[in-house]
């Protein structure tokens, strides 16, 4: 009955991961649904081939799913586009290895997994640290499982693994996704496309824009930048900033209108994030706004940056 359960979890954490990709257009959320499609299928059909080819499934969309999520949520790590290709060491190793050398196999598999779990704890994220550290927990256990395929206690302890991780990968996607509409209003003055900095911004920008600013208004497409629990958006939360940003462009777009977005609070982001990850930030908006002809306008002035800070984000500006 318990493997039951478990199963019919998984499928459901299948199902949410993927109704979430269809909401947000995010492809790491369509890794993890299938990982955990692979994963539910032993549960209705215990066998240990079963177990073994869903293993091996997972592994390989686990490693994509990881590396994806961290160029999504902006903290990739050295050579994220190369150690793609290690996702097919799980496959590799179910193809030569099972089931004549079926421990080897086992360890195959475990340690990719271990290794993707490793990738996400290094990308200093505290919520894919999370996931990584789960990835290896749950990765430790299936190497023994390999073993004891029919202990039930291993069993057990492996799927409220899976559960647990299950859980946190859903809650991270949701807590930096944004799900919800827009109010489309041209912005008749002229911009370049690209990012621009301006001390101040003119009433009829504001009120076509999407801002994110300090400062609180109860306006369509005016977002607060807050520390405040459950209160419009964290300033740690670029990558929900960066998801909001980029569905806006892609919703003006549908509509034939140029997107602006108004970013007032460079000096409090970069304060509570540290210049790097806002540059990095930065970049990637930089990059969208040129693919959806928008324009970024940065409010305020680089007086509180470095000299080679304030060189690094003039290369962005217009």
């Amino acid at each position: 009955m318990i493997e039951l359960v478990f199963g019919v979890a998984f499928l459901v954490s299948y199902v949410l991961l993927f109704y979430n990709y269809h909401l947000t257009g995010r492809k790491a959320l369509a890794y993890y649904a299938l990982a955990w499609f692979g994963l539910s299928v032993h549960f209705f059909v215990p066998r240990e081939s079963v177990y073994v080819v869903g293993l091996a499934v997972f592994a390989f969309f686990v490693w994509l799913g990881n590396i994806r999520t961290s160029e999504e949520l902006l903290c990739p790590i050295r050579y994220s586009k190369e150690l793609r290709y290690f996702s097919v060491i799980p496959i590799a190793g179910l193809l030569f290895l099972f089931p004549e050398h079926s421990a080897a196999s086992s360890a195959v598999l475990s340690v990719s997994i271990i290794l993707a779990g490793i990738y996400l704890l290094l990308t200093g994220n505290s919520d894919l640290r999370l996931m990584g550290f789960l990835e290896v927990l749950f990765a430790v256990v299936s190497f023994f499982r390999g073993y004891y395929f029919s202990n039930p206690y291993i069993s057990s302890i492996e799927a409220l693994f899976a559960f647990a991780l299950a859980y946190v990968s859903i809650k991270t996607f949701l807590d930096s996704s944004f799900i919800g509409e827009f109010e489309m209003v041209e912005v008749r003055t002229e911009l370049k496309p690209g990012i621009v900095m301006f001390s101040s911004v003119p009433e009829d920008i504001l009120e076509g824009a999407l801002v994110f600013s300090r400062e609180k208004k109860d306006v369509s497409n005016w977002f607060w930048i807050t520390t405040v629990a459950g209160e419009g958006i964290s300033p740690t939360n670029l990558s929900k900033m960066l998801d909001i940003a980029i569905r806006f462009m892609e919703k003006a777009k549908e509509h034939g209108k140029r997107p602006v977005i108004v970013i007032d609070g460079l000096e409090y982001l970069t304060l509570q994030n540290g210049f790097p990850a806002v540059i990095k930030f930065l970049t990637t908006l930089g990059d969208y706004a040129l693919i959806h002809n928008a324009t970024v306008i940065i409010v305020g002035d680089d007086s509180f940056l470095d000299e080679r800070e304030r060189n690094l984000l003039h290369r962005l500006l217009n």
